[in-house]
C-alpha cells in the first residue's frame, strides 16, 4: 500500500508540473554509465564552452596543457521518464572545445535509488571558460577569463585572473583571490561573498541576500564599483590605499563607518578616501551598511 501511495503521489506531481511526462511513460529501471572521454589538444589559450543544465560543473587547471573532461554522473534505481539520460558530447571547435549534454527530460523523478549529476573539466591555465548553463559551478586557477550562468546552484570562484562574469538564478556567489579588470557577480536569490578581490571594475548585485566584501582593493586611476542588494545587509572592508568616493544609502537601516555613525537613523553617507577619483556605490533597500576603511576592521 505504501508503494502504491508513493506512485500515486509521483504521478500527481508529474501531471501537475506540466504533463509532458506522464504516468503512462512507465516506471523502469535505469543505471547510467558515463563513457570515458579522451583528452583533447586545443592549444594553450582555448575557448572552452560548457553547456550542461542539469550538472554541477567543476573547472580547474590541467597539468599537461590538454583539455580533460570527466562525466561524474551516476544514476541507479527506477525512474519515470519519457527519454534516456544523454551522454556528454565533446567536440573540437575552431578555437577550442565545446562540451554539452543534450537537454534531459523536463521532469525526471528518481525512485528507490540515487543520482549524482556532475562533470569535471581541467583546462590549460590560459583558457577562456564559458559555462552557458549548469546547476552550480566551481572554477579555480584560470587566467584567461571566466563566464558562468547557473540556473540552480551556487557559484564558487577562486584564484582567477582576468575578466569574470558569474550569475546564479538561485544560489549564492562567492569569489576568493580574484584579480582582473572586471568582476561581475549577480544572484537572483542568494548572498554574495568577496574575499581578497582586486579589480578595476566591480558589479555585485543580488535581489535577496547579504553582501560581504572583505579585503577589497579597487585598482586603477578611476575604479568603478557597485554593491547593491534589494534585501539584506552589506559589510564592506576596504584595504588601505583606496582612492574612491563612497556613496552609501539604505532605505531601512543604518550606515556605520569604521564602527561609528553620525546618528541613529543615518541612511545616506558620502565618504572620500584618498583623492576620491574612483566611484564606489553601496546600497540596500532593507538592511544596514557597515563600511571599514583602510583596513580598520583589522585594527
Amino acid at each position: 500500500m505504501l508503494v502504491a501511495a508513493e506512485l500515486a503521489v509521483v504521478s500527481l506531481a508529474i501531471w501537475s508540473l506540466g504533463g509532458r511526462t506522464t504516468f503512462a511513460a512507465g516506471l523502469h529501471p535505469v543505471e547510467f554509465r558515463a563513457t570515458t572521454i579522451a583528452p583533447l589538444a586545443a592549444g594553450v589559450t582555448p575557448a572552452v564552452v560548457i553547456d550542461d543544465p542539469r550538472s554541477r560543473v567543476r573547472v580547474g587547471e590541467s597539468d599537461d596543457g590538454l583539455v580533460h573532461v570527466a562525466d561524474l554522473t551516476q544514476m541507479r534505481g527506477a525512474i519515470f521518464s519519457s527519454a534516456r539520460y544523454s551522454q556528454l558530447r565533446v567536440t573540437r571547435t575552431a578555437d577550442g572545445v565545446r562540451i554539452e549534454r543534450p537537454d534531459p527530460p523536463r521532469i525526471q523523478i528518481d525512485l528507490f535509488g540515487f543520482s549524482t549529476q556532475a562533470i569535471e573539466v581541467n583546462v590549460p591555465q590560459g583558457a577562456h571558460v564559458e559555462i552557458v548553463r549548469c546547476s552550480g559551478a566551481d572554477v579555480t586557477g584560470i587566467v584567461g577569463g571566466v563566464s558562468v550562468r547557473s540556473q540552480d546552484g551556487h557559484v564558487s570562484l577562486a584564484r582567477l585572473d582576468g575578466n569574470v562574469d558569474a550569475r546564479s538564478d538561485d544560489g549564492y556567489v562567492e569569489a576568493r583571490d580574484v584579480r582582473g579588470d572586471r568582476l561581475a557577480m549577480t544572484s537572483m536569490d542568494g548572498h554574495l561573498s568577496l574575499q581578497d578581490v582586486a579589480v578595476g571594475s566591480l558589479l555585485a548585485t543580488t535581489h535577496d541576500g547579504r553582501i560581504e566584501a572583505n579585503g577589497l582593493s579597487l585598482r586603477g586611476e578611476r575604479p568603478d564599483a557597485t554593491l547593491r542588494t534589494d534585501e539584506g545587509s552589506i559589510r564592506l572592508d576596504l584595504l588601505p590605499g583606496a582612492n574612491v568616493t563612497v556613496s552609501a544609502s539604505t532605505a531601512d537601516g543604518r550606515i556605520v563607518v569604521d564602527g561609528s555613525s553620525d546618528r541613529a537613523d543615518a541612511s545616506q553617507r558620502t565618504i572620500q578616501l584618498g583623492t576620491g577619483a574612483g566611484k564606489l556605490t553601496v546600497g540596500t533597500a532593507d538592511g544596514s551598511i557597515h563600511i571599514f576603511t583602510n583596513g580598520a576592521s583589522l585594527q
